[in-house]
């Protein structure tokens, strides 16, 4: 009969076959999981399709499936026009026949309107995949990436490039560096696809991300429109799912670049909306400033990641009252913090999707009882 030291390896043995076996199996609702990969990152793997239905070329599925899926209420606010998507820390608020959403009291742009046929609203199954699924539960049903070490910043334009105005390209460096500080301080490596006033071809900026192995990316910009000298606030970008067009091209008249076409940051569509929603967040609310949305558009700056990236502009330098803040070192270090908040946000949300390992209980050794 073994020993009591060889119990504790037999015992040992069996909870880590156990473990093994239970994380091969998927039990109730849990996602299915497959192992990380570094660089990929999988599509969204649930375990059952849901019901889809055609309007048009485009698969569309049920708001009811979708709340049954995410294990949200669905509570309608004017009966088959708008409702809400309710969890204990997340709420969509949608209407019919639009894009405009609210998803955790921020403003979202959809990739395809929402429809209503027969008493029951659809949203297209690629925003419940990658828009609404991120948002509302983060890491539901995809492989959950390391927690990010290496963020790449880029500050927009530069050299000859001055953006909106000669001063974007200051302002975006600017920002840029105060970031890096903060994150760096936080325990990350930070590299800058520009530390000076150097003009970079836009797709030479996803290169250096690939070639410092970033687990994110945050370009960053200011906006601009001509003859404008209200409009104001923050928007935040990230690159079109496949099929989805621009938010600023929605009419099928209007040209859309790459629609069809899968590009290499497709791969990370799920983490991308994780990333923006956690900057959008700090953007808001801890600036106070006005939403101009989460929006989808095909950019050359994110078209060629192998992580998850965003862009931001940071306001309007065509607004007088923002272009006045902005100008100042005070705005440009508070919206450095913000965004690294956000970078710092996202991190966060990761860890706490990842799962934990179980901790293995040994039977201890009674003193006196080992081999004689």
């Amino acid at each position: 009969m073994p020993s009591a030291a060889y119990r504790v390896v037999f015992v040992a043995l069996g909870l880590t076959l156990a473990m093994t076996s239970a994380l091969a199996q998927n039990s109730g609702d849990a996602p299915v999981r497959a192992a990380p990969s570094r660089p990929g990152i999988n599509p969204p793997v649930l375990k059952a399709a849901l019901p889809t239905r055609k309007f048009g070329k485009v698969d569309y599925v049920s708001v009811a499936d979708v709340a049954t899926r995410l294990s949200l209420k669905l509570i309608w606010l004017e009966r088959g026009r708008k409702f809400t998507l309710t969890g204990p820390s997340a709420r969509a608020e949608l209407e019919n026949d639009n894009r405009d959403i609210t998803i955790n009291g921020l403003r979202v742009f959809l990739g395809d309107p929402i429809l209503a046929s027969g008493g029951q609203s659809y949203v297209s199954r690629a925003d419940f995949e990658l828009c609404l699924t991120p948002m509302l539960r983060p890491g539901f049903g995809v492989t959950i990436p390391p927690v990010p070490r290496t963020i790449v910043l880029d500050p927009g334009h530069g050299g000859k490039d001055n953006g909106t105005s000669i001063n974007e390209k200051t302002y975006a460096l600017d920002v840029a560096q105060r970031m890096k500080k903060i994150l760096e301080a936080a325990g990350h490596r930070v590299v800058l696809t520009r530390e000076d006033d150097t003009f970079i071809e836009l797709r030479q900026r996803p290169a250096i991300a690939i070639a410092n192995q970033a687990d994110a990316f945050v370009s960053i910009h200011f906006n601009a429109l001509a003859r404008d000298s209200k409009t104001g606030g923050v928007e935040v970008y990230t690159f079109a799912p496949q099929f989805q067009r621009s938010a600023d091209a929605w009419s099928p008249a209007k040209k859309d670049d790459a629609e069809d076409t899968a590009s290499p940051v497709n791969r990370y569509d799920h983490w991308n909306v994780v990333l923006a929603q956690s900057v959008h967040r700090r953007l808001v609310y801890d600036l106070k400033a006005l939403d101009r949305g989460k929006k989808l558009m095909h950019l050359g700056a994110l078209r060629g990641l192998s992580c998850p990236g965003v862009l931001v502009e940071c306001g309007f330098l065509t607004s007088e009252a923002e272009a006045r803040k902005i100008s100042t070192p005070a705005y440009r270090q508070q919206l450095a913090d913000a965004l690294a908040a956000g970078v710092k946000d996202y991190a966060a949300t990761i860890d706490a999707a990842r799962p934990k390992p179980t901790p293995v209980v040994t039977t201890p050794i009674p003193a006196g009882d080992g081999p004689k």
